[in-house]
């Protein structure tokens, strides 16, 4: 009997442990599939974010648009999701199979909740919304001569009468732009209620652009709309009052209602530039203003300036100088370009001997624009030919486009136009070496540190001298066919149809042997014929970037001269034939394309130079080995789902650039060890990722050129041995730590850790335990070489970005009299620019010194909920000013301070801050004064200052807010912004 109830008792707890089992294994198979389609879906989530936040930085660069609410909430949800995923699947992972079955609730609560954001998504009518704008000062250069000066008199003039549209024209090069400019910021400055929207128009340009170039400027999206006539009436409804355009370099009669009928508004003005007194008339231009050229002695004066002469000429030598002068005509764009090409110069025979090129007899023009397209050839003729191949592959580029300097840098490279036995880092050197100076003989126009552009003479002179090598349609965004079969003739070395508007190229071959070059970027080209490179077996460079190709096709795998293919950016290509045959490529850039796998025929590539696939957000794994095929190879970007196989790269001896992620801190110093003797050139931006690889955001933001960066994620900086916890960093200059654990109370306890980081300029520390400030008061205490050691770290930095550190209450510790007295009489953080404080809600006053805000220019602190006071200035800092005492802070230029709810003050005493430009105070509602000093008996704001961003319906807080002098509110009031 005790035997049946056993039996039967036991049989039943089988029968439930079999049931058990069995639901146990559906859950972990259900969870399974949740888990998968969970990383699916939000995996296609996040790359919807990042080409969201990509249109909405582009909209934002302009300065005229901000991020809906809605869509800077919904951003921040997905990055929050990602971070919930990215910890789901370390449990998963690490804690066993009872975790995940924990964890199934979780996932299908992530599940659901990336539904909704996928559904929201789709109901987004406006990413941004627009926010006033008056225009942007431009750079200008003096204006010369007393004719040009008596214009600019006039045009004030008449724009203070009732003229609505004045006609400035001359010939090419007189100056027509530069007074132009000159208006524009005039305009800008004396008028609070005007804006100026200046478009650059040139011969080649469409109504359709310039239709959205307006209504960029007023915020008005019109991507919706394709008819001309409907696009200009939801303009002109737009445009409002007291509206100045300026149309730069017009060719033709412009139809004014196509472009909102502007003049019919009230206030409105325009002002053209145009080389046709005929063009002012058919625009109906009221008043007409002529710029003519120099006089003789104007000339001179402008040719000795440019000359940038620290002596006297020599006799001889003036004398020549001032019939080179004369030669030029009185053309401005002529004098500085010729004085610039016979700068430095001191030879009088060279001087003698360009007087008799200009003055060649067989050499002189009736035209008068092919007369300064001769002088501005004498000046192209006294460059060498690396240096005049290098002018001539700028003419490559659109009318008045502005170049960017890396980027001709980089084809100078690819094109073989400088030394390519040299390393990366000395060709990059060289190509910027021959920009300066094209720039210095002013063949090129600087246009600020980043870009140049030619004037469109110069280019045409280039394009003149190459035209039967070289065909150029560059620009015209309306043309979506290429050229003709029998246009593409076997005399061609060169081919530039970027920036157009081509989607496809017809089956056609052209027939041309001589092809070298071939660039087709920012098309919208998505189809090429299988035959098309069939008769360009020389073609040497080949640029696709930017395009929507697909596939490539099968004739690419006999361009056996191929030396550089650019394919970034091509977002849709996933077919690229074999590359076994391109022995000859030194060059391959297969950055942020669609490939699920590396080309076939690769390992075949044995002479490549450079290698990018980065963000190839497809390409999960390399051929192990498949580096060791490149033993020349100097510059490496990797995609950061990969992990670099440092014992691969460690073999490449040539590499000096390296983009990619390591596992760990043993990883990274692997690598370092394997480039000892050659960090003096290095080029790195490196992840170290102790995580799970589930990252869905690029981990550097922001536009930053500086080379060598180093990002440390998810890593445990204290476990390990001692050698795994140090980093052997070297000429280190951006340094972001992200999610790391074992960091000190002071970052200044890690720097040893760290290496003493002596180059370091950016420091960016975000989402890591255990940090509560930099410096504490007892390290300002104590003094010993191995302290001041760290305090040059510090000294170097630019740019510190704290962000979301839970532990952290102040950069530095409160400052008594005794740590005061002990100061080093340098600012600790002597380099500092700009400071940027994220979601560090222990965090109440930010603890850094007045002598540290010396070289502050921006302050940005957003969402710290704790925070009181932002600058604490001790008795007897600052200086008298009447009753007032007054502090200093002569660069400082931009105040972001948003959702501080309890942010009592900025500053404890008047603040002078003589370039200051903007100050944004958004939900600071306990804030009681604005402590901002400037002369009580002005009677205008600032110079510097052009806006002050309020929140929006916070005009009442605004009008209680305490003031230095009873005026300051009513001089401010004019440039209060409200943001929505």
């Amino acid at each position: 009997m005790l035997k049946q109830i056993l039996d039967s008792f036991f049989s039943k707890v089988g029968e439930k442990l079999v049931e058990y089992g069995s639901a146990i294994l559906t859950d972990k198979i259900n969870l399974k599939s949740t888990l998968e389609t969970l990383e699916k879906d939000l995996y296609s989530l996040s790359n919807k974010a990042l080409d969201i936040e990509k249109t909405i930085k582009k909209a934002e660069l302009s300065g005229k648009k901000k991020r809906k609410r809605e869509v800077k909430e919904w951003l921040e949800q997905i990055e929050m999701i990602e971070k919930q995923f990215c910890t789901l699947e370390r449990e998963v992972e690490t804690k066993g199979f009872l975790r995940k079955f924990l964890n199934g609730d979780q996932a299908t609560q992530l599940s659901t909740n990336v539904n909704k954001l996928v559904e929201q998504s789709r109901h987004f009518d406006e990413l941004v919304y627009a926010c006033e704008t008056r225009g942007e000062s431009l750079l200008t250069s003096n204006l010369l001569g007393r004719g040009i000066k008596e214009n600019l008199e006039r045009i004030e003039k008449f724009l203070e009468s009732d003229k609505s549209s004045i006609g400035i024209y001359g010939m090419g090069g007189v100056g027509k732009t530069a007074l132009a400019k000159h208006i524009n910021n005039i305009i800008l400055e004396k008028s609070q209620e005007k804006r100026v929207c200046w478009i650059m128009v040139s011969q080649v340009f469409t109504i359709k652009n310039l239709q959205d170039e307006i209504a960029h400027f007023i915020g008005l999206d019109l991507s919706d709309e394709y008819n001309e006539d409907k696009r200009a009436a939801r303009l002109h409804r737009a445009i409002g009052n007291n509206f100045i355009l300026i149309l730069d370099d017009v060719w033709e009669n412009i139809c004014l209602e196509k472009l909102g009928d502007p003049l019919r508004l009230e206030g409105c003005r325009l002002i053209l530039t145009t080389r046709s007194f005929e063009v002012c008339c058919r625009m109906g231009c009221q008043a007409k203003v002529e710029v003519k050229k120099l006089h003789m002695d104007e000339a001179w004066n402008l040719f000795k300036q440019i000359l940038e002469q620290d002596s006297a000429l020599a006799p001889e030598i003036e004398e020549t100088a001032k019939n080179m002068a004369k030669v030029c005509d009185g053309l401005p764009l002529g004098i500085i370009v010729l004085a610039g090409s016979m700068r430095g110069e001191t030879s009088i025979h060279v001087w003698i001997n360009e007087l008799e090129k200009l003055r060649d007899p067989n050499m002189v023009q009736d035209d008068k624009e092919d007369e300064v397209s001769r002088i501005l050839k004498c000046s192209y003729d006294r460059l060498d030919l690396n240096h005049q191949q290098c002018f001539l592959h700028c003419s490559l580029y659109p009318e008045d486009f502005q170049i960017a300097k890396e980027e001709l840098v980089r084809r100078f490279i690819s094109e073989e136009l400088v030394n390519k036995r040299k390393s990366r880092h000395l060709q990059v050197n060289q190509g910027h070496a021959i920009l300066n100076k094209l720039v210095n003989v002013c063949l090129l126009e600087s246009v600020d540190e980043d870009c140049v552009r030619m004037h469109d003479l110069v280019r045409a002179m280039a394009l003149k001298i190459t035209k039967r090598e070289n065909m150029v349609i560059s620009g015209f965004y309306s043309l979506n066919e290429i050229p003709n079969e029998e246009e593409w003739t076997k005399d061609l070395e060169k081919v530039s149809l970027m920036n157009n508007g081509i989607t496809e190229i017809p089956g056609i071959s052209p027939k041309c042997p001589n092809l070298k070059t071939l660039i087709l970027h920012w098309n919208p080209l998505t189809f090429l014929p299988d035959k098309f490179f069939s008769h360009m077996h020389n073609l040497c460079f080949l640029d696709f970037s930017h395009t929507n190709i697909e596939k490539l096709p099968n004739s690419l795998s006999n361009l056996e001269n191929l030396k550089a293919l650019n394919l970034t950016s091509c977002e849709q290509l996933v077919d690229i034939p074999n590359l076994r045959k391109l022995k000859k490529l030194r060059e391959l850039d297969l950055s942020r394309t669609a490939i699920k796998k590396v080309p076939q025929g690769m390992e075949e590539l044995d002479n490549l130079r450079c290698l990018s696939m980065s963000a190839t957000k497809f390409l999960d794994i390399l051929p192990k080995g498949l580096l060791l095929h490149f033993p020349y190879l100097q510059c490496l970007h990797l995609p950061y789902q990969i992990k670099a196989p440092v014992e691969e790269i460690a073999r490449l001896k040539h590499l000096e650039e390296f983009w990619g992620r390591v596992k760990n801190v043993s990883g990274f110093n692997e690598y370092i060890r394997s480039r000892q003797g050659q960090m003096s050139t290095i080029f790195y931006i490196i992840m170290v990722y102790g995580g799970v690889y589930k990252d869905f955001k690029r981990f550097f933001t922001g536009k930053d050129n500086r080379r060598n960066k180093l990002n440390i994620r998810q890593c445990d900086l204290k476990n390990g041995t001692e050698e795994d916890s140090i980093m052997l960093v070297h000429n280190i200059q951006f340094l972001k730590l992200e999610e790391c654990e074992g960091l000190s109370n002071s970052f200044f306890d890690d720097l040893p850790r760290l290496n003493n980081l002596n180059s370091l300029e950016v420091l960016e520390i975000s989402k890591c335990g255990g940090i509560e400030r930099i410096l504490t008061n007892e390290q300002f205490l104590t003094a010993n070489q191995e302290f001041e050691l760290r305090f040059l770290s510090l000294r170097t930095l630019e740019k510190i970005i704290l962000s979301e550190l839970h532990d952290f209450i102040g950069l530095i510790q409160n400052i008594g009299a005794t740590v005061a007295s002990a100061l080093p009489q340098e600012a600790i953080f002597s380099s500092l620019r700009s400071l940027s404080i994220f979601k560090c809600n222990k965090m109440r006053k930010l603890g850094l010194p007045l002598l540290e805000f010396q070289n502050l220019e921006e302050i940005y602190i957003y969402n710290c909920d704790e925070i009181e006071e932002i600058i604490a200035v001790r008795e007897g800092e600052g200086e008298g000013r009447g009753e007032r005492r007054v502090i200093s802070l002569p660069k400082f230029k931009e105040l972001y301070l948003y959702d501080l709810p309890r942010l009592k003050s900025i500053c404890n005493t008047a603040m002078f801050c003589s370039s200051i430009k903007t100050i944004q105070l958004i939900k600071c509602q306990e804030l009681e004064k604005l402590p901002l000093y400037f002369d009580p008996t002005s009677p205008s704001p600032p110079q510097t200052l052009k806006e002050i961003w309020v929140g929006e319906g916070d005009e009442e807080w605004w009008e209680s807010l305490e003031w230095e002098h009873p005026t300051h509110n009513h001089l401010l009031r004019q440039l209060v912004k409200f943001a929505g």
